[in-house]
């Protein structure tokens, strides 16, 4: 597996002290555990920042918080444990996961249920070839491609690559023509479509 899009330093940062909104944290999460630079750079920030750590008041985490799983991700090279479906990350298994669910033309969606977070956490799959419409966001959409490939105006992003959006960025994913896409999405404000067609699609649009 080749990685060529990976988080930010900033967002690896806030995963790692545990500061994520637990759904991007997830989607984090699932990254880490396929990208063995992440697991090392994740390491790095953790040792950097530990002397300033021991001297403030310690927060408790959240339940059932990736980043409690932070340890078993950064072993390497010590296996996770099964996913509970092929293509399905591992850190999943704590979350109640809804069936699949059509929403449009060879598209299903499936919840992932992740009780206190702000954000909204779902699987995306897509079939080869599909275009989505032009959109952008008001907040984040951070995406860990999990099967397949999609591509847009920033790049191809393959298994196991992480996309990281938010309201400066505009695209018009690309799915690719012969092995689809599954991903796993966390998103925070709403999704705005473009052109003529998303104005019609708009009303429907549900994430």
């Amino acid at each position: 597996m080749s990685i060529a899009h990976r988080p930010s330093d900033e967002t690896l940062v806030a995963f790692a002290t545990g500061t994520l909104d637990e759904g991007l944290a997830l989607v984090v999460a699932a990254h880490i555990e396929l990208d063995r630079e992440s697991r090392r750079r994740t390491r790095e920030f953790m040792a950097i920042q530990g002397e300033l750590l021991d001297r403030v008041e310690p927060v408790a985490m959240a339940a059932g918080h990736p980043a409690e799983k932070l340890e078993q991700l950064l072993a390497i090279p010590a296996p996770l444990s099964p996913p509970i479906e092929a293509d399905m990350p591992a850190v999943l298994r704590p979350y109640a996961l809804g069936p699949w669910r059509p929403i449009g033309l060879r598209i299903a969606m499936r919840r992932v249920e992740v009780p206190g977070a702000d954000s909204r956490v779902f699987m995306l799959r897509a079939g080869p070839g599909i275009a989505l419409p032009p959109h952008k966001h008001t907040g984040f959409e951070w995406t860990t491609i999990l099967a397949g490939a999609y591509e847009h105006e920033y790049g191809r992003y393959a298994a196991g690559d992480f996309d990281e959006a938010d309201a400066e960025h505009d695209h018009t994913p690309r799915v690719d023509p012969v092995e689809g896409c599954t991903c796993l999405v966390a998103m925070t404000g709403k999704v705005l479509l473009q052109g003529w067609l998303g104005r019609l699609l708009q009303p429907l649009v549900r994430f």
